[in-house]
């Protein structure tokens, strides 16, 4: 008897054990439980989950080579800002993008015009300078950060955590108040969409929500669209766009109902929404201006609105179509600027996603190369989160019946042994 007590309580030993491994396994997050890392409202922001979070390595480099004509040339170089609630420039900001710059170098330059770190009226960070390099000189620029990209949704909100808009906060004078280019607030065709998509009775996230879903469904995806702005209305008039189009129309809709709003472009590693980094993989990408134009840079359009005492939420109405893309975003965009007017001079000619940014003479003949090289460094995982596999509990029953097959034939073995005369008291 003494071996069945002890087959026992080594079964209901190890049992406890090995069950919890399956469930503290790694998991997808596709379809994350996920829990609120920061729920205070000390920033002004609240009620995020951060799922997920990749560190990043990325190199900028940049060199233009005069090749003749006039050669003044002025420079605009964004920089990836720290994005979080904690940076006074990115002021009600999730930390959808923490980042370090760890060198930052330019050379061929007049020394007297240079200005490092100087900011635009939207508190985007910018390098900029002059240069005037004779012939087959060459401007260079180099840029190192670490950066980590947080996957954050919000979900959950009730009304009652929502804050009051202050009308006279500077945030409506930039992104709210005025119709201007791109932007149509007046016009009375996207007033009267933007009033037909929601319910007055609606709190601002559920008009956001429905004017969000209503631009990725409406609108037609192209991608062979001039590299200029068309616009909110155009987009309308027309039902097509590009990631900025889809951007522009879901802003407009949105400071019509009285919500702040603004476009948000950087660069990709991925245009997959499904797409999953690899640790020590490094991603490249490559621009270059000589006889002609070519580039597999991924430059993309998103969107944030603002909500009192909830921060600035951002959405993606291009990927919202076939993904879900409201209030939620991935580790895979890197932020550039925020706002308007991101390219020097202002020019309607120019796409607002020209990185770096410079202007020239007409008459000057030059040759650029731009590089990025993106290496992962670490990838963290909320461990509260569930699994995406279609049969989660498949490991548990197999150990399940594993172990009850194995205690089954013992005691069947015990039996038998026990009508042989078997005598337990000797072991």
């Amino acid at each position: 008897m003494k071996i069945k007590i002890l087959l026992c309580i080594v079964y209901f030993l190890l049992f406890p054990y090995i069950i919890p491994m399956f469930f503290l396994e790694p998991l997808s997050h596709k379809n994350a439980n996920i829990i609120p890392i920061l729920n205070s409202q000390n920033e002004g922001v609240s009620n995020f989950n951060i799922t997920q979070s990749v560190t990043y390595e990325v190199e900028i480099d940049f060199s233009l080579t005069h090749k003749g004509g006039l050669s003044d040339y002025n420079f605009k170089i964004a920089r990836l800002n720290n994005r979080t609630p904690y940076s006074q420039s990115t002021k009600f900001t999730p930390p959808y993008q923490e980042s370090i710059l760890l060198s930052n170098e330019i050379s061929g330059y007049k020394a007297s015009e240079i200005k490092f770190g100087h900011h635009d009226r939207f508190n985007n960070t910018y390098d900029s300078f002059n240069a005037s390099p004779f012939l087959l000189e060459t401007v260079t620029y180099h840029q190192k950060y670490e950066i980590i990209l947080n996957a954050i949704k919000f979900n959950n909100i009730e009304v009652s955590e929502i804050g009051m808009y202050d009308m006279t906060d500077e945030m409506f004078v930039l992104y709210c108040n005025h119709s201007e280019l791109y932007y149509e607030k007046d016009d009375p065709t996207l007033i009267a969409l933007s009033n037909s998509i929601i319910d007055l009775s609606d709190n601002p996230i559920e008009k956001a929500n429905k004017i969000c879903n209503w631009v990725s469904e409406n609108l037609e995806y192209n991608d062979n669209l001039p590299a200029e702005e068309k616009g909110a209305l155009w987009a309308y008039n027309n039902l097509q766009g590009d990631c900025s189009e889809y951007s522009s129309l879901m802003i407009t809709l949105l400071r019509i109902q009285g919500i702040p709003a603004r476009k948000v472009t950087g660069f990709l590693i991925s245009n997959n929404p499904l797409f999953k980094p690899r640790i020590n993989k490094t991603y490249s990408f490559h621009e270059s201006y000589s006889d002609e134009y070519s580039s597999n840079v991924l430059r993309h359009a998103w969107v944030e609105y603002y909500v009192p005492l909830i921060g600035w939420i951002a959405c993606d109405p291009t990927w919202n179509k076939n993904n879900d893309y409201f209030n939620n975003i991935d580790y895979l965009r890197f932020n550039l600027n925020v706002g308007a007017h991101f390219f020097v001079p202002p020019s309607l000619s120019i796409s607002e996603f020209s990185n770096p940014s410079f202007s020239f003479n007409p008459s000057s003949i030059f040759e650029f190369t731009h590089n990025i090289d993106i290496t992962v460094i670490d990838i963290e995982q909320n461990q509260h989160e569930t699994s995406s596999d279609p049969f989660p509990f498949l490991p548990i029953i197999i150990i399940v019946g594993v172990f009850s097959v194995a205690v089954t034939v013992l005691v069947i073995v015990l039996r038998k042994s026990s009508k042989k005369g078997f005598d337990y008291n000797n072991y």
